[in-house]
């Protein structure tokens, strides 16, 4: 009796184990770039996390909305955790995507985020006005596991992750790959949670702009005014377009295509006179621009930096990137130029360095004393803090130190920048075998680099 009790205790254990089990995922940070934007990747808009067997989808920063699939199962749903409902989009049915022309493009990889990638171009249509194709270019690598979501559905006919999705330059860009773990009922459907059906689930996610606050539309459905979740009216329809909100801020278009902005209550904070307007409430500040120059204003109005510029970035650590005559340096906030506009393309920067891409290459420089610390490498990328640099060279990954030393050798076939003093690397060319190591270059456990 003592024995069955025993073995019943340890399938008990196994099974709570399996149940609680997690499983490791790459994690991808999706940005638009766009020329409403200026070409500038912005903040994270769509994040995934996909391994071999699953994928999660999360389309804003909040998770509002969440797509979830299993690949082997070829099932796939929907969760909006505000309304505790589920869509269904796919239920084992395989997609038929025999339609969709591929063209593999060869000899034109390169990097993104740290990864190899591909180039295949994607007709997916005509375009109405003009008649002509509408290509979709899409940059993928095969060491992350395939990847794809409601819109962009046929690409999991890609033999890996889509880590670039443009037509004409425009479109998503992931701009950072971590590894994850997460637990198994993270790609469930919550018990509490009822089945959303197709017929009132049409645009449910275009409405909500932020927390307790929706667009609704006038009778003829060309304007649009703002309401709380009760129905109260904060703003009759009056804007041809109000965007999602950034902290307190939605930026408004009217009629004339002029751009302003509104906070919470409804109000106008910015008047509408703006060729071009955006917000950042990392830095409180708004983009605005006039005949195709660009410039700051503070968050009252007022101007902190004047539309003169090809190119203007948000304010951070109290910088600015800045173009002129297509060259790129960077200013202060009292518009003094701290490195002059002869780079070509500035590619990534922080509060102490900043990398270029010129010709092909990489160049790390000092924005203390505009001084070039290392140049000719295959690719770079900054840590998130400190002084150790991920370099690539003869196609292996290494680092370097602020010198332009190398500290550790140039023999991952993946690798990652430092982050909190960890950083992620592979050997093996296909990027499986994944493991941590410190800025001494020693492999540490998962747990540490947590």
């Amino acid at each position: 009796m003592k024995r069955i009790t025993l073995t019943l205790a340890t399938v008990c254990l196994m099974s709570l184990s399996a149940l609680a089990q997690s499983n490791k995922f790459f994690r991808i940070d999706y940005g638009i770039k766009s020329g409403e934007n200026n070409g500038q990747l912005d903040d994270t808009q769509l994040r995934a996390w996909v391994n071999q067997d699953y994928m999660r989808i999360a389309y804003t920063q909040d998770e509002s909305h969440i797509e979830i699939k299993d690949k082997k199962k070829l099932k796939s749903f929907i969760l909006v955790p505000n309304s505790q409902e589920y869509l269904m989009l796919q239920d084992g049915t395989k997609n038929d995507y025999s339609d969709i022309q591929i063209e593999y493009i060869k000899g034109q990889e390169k990097k993104i985020a740290g990864y190899t990638c591909k180039l295949a171009i994607i007709n997916i249509g005509t375009d109405e006005e003009s008649g002509e194709d509408v290509k979709l270019a899409v940059y993928y690598t095969e060491q992350i596991p395939n990847l794809s979501w409601a819109e962009f559905n046929f690409l999991e006919t890609l033999p890996g992750a889509p880590l670039s999705i443009t037509v004409s330059g425009d479109g998503y860009i992931a701009k950072k790959i971590d590894s994850e773990e997460l637990t198994q009922e993270l790609f469930e459907i919550p018990e509490s949670y009822t089945e959303m059906q197709a017929d009132s689930a049409i645009g449910y996610g275009d409405l909500q702009v932020a927390d307790n606050r929706y667009i609704f539309t006038n009778e003829t459905g060309d304007l649009y005014g703002l309401k709380d979740e009760n129905d109260k009216v904060l703003l009759q329809p009056k804007y041809t377009f109000i965007a999602p909100f950034d902290g307190d801020i939605s930026i408004v278009n009217n009629a004339e295509d002029k751009f302003g902005a509104i906070n919470l209550a409804g109000k106008e904070i910015i008047t509408l006179q703006h060729d071009f307007l955006n917000y950042s409430d990392d830095s409180k500040t708004f983009m605005y621009g006039a005949q195709d120059k660009y410039g700051l204003l503070r968050a009252d109005g007022s101007v902190l930096i004047n539309a003169t510029y090809e190119m203007v970035s948000f304010p951070e650590n109290g910088l600015i990137q800045f173009m002129k005559n297509d060259k790129s340096g960077f200013m202060n906030e009292k518009e003094q130029v701290i490195i002059p506009a002869v780079h070509e393309h500035i590619f990534m920067r922080n509060k102490d360095y900043f990398i270029t891409f010129e010709d092909t290459s990489y160049s790390l420089l000092s924005i203390k004393d505009n001084k070039k610390i290392a140049e000719g490498y295959e690719y770079m990328a900054l840590p998130d803090e400190g002084n150790i640099f991920l370099a690539m060279k003869n196609g292996k990954y290494g680092y370097i130190d602020e010198k332009g030393k190398t500290i550790i050798p140039f023999k991952f076939s993946t690798a990652l920048a430092f982050d909190n003093g960890v950083a992620i690397v592979s050997e093996d060319e296909a990027g499986e075998n994944i493991y941590y190591i410190d800025t001494k270059g020693q492999e540490v456990a998962a747990v540490e680099a947590e």
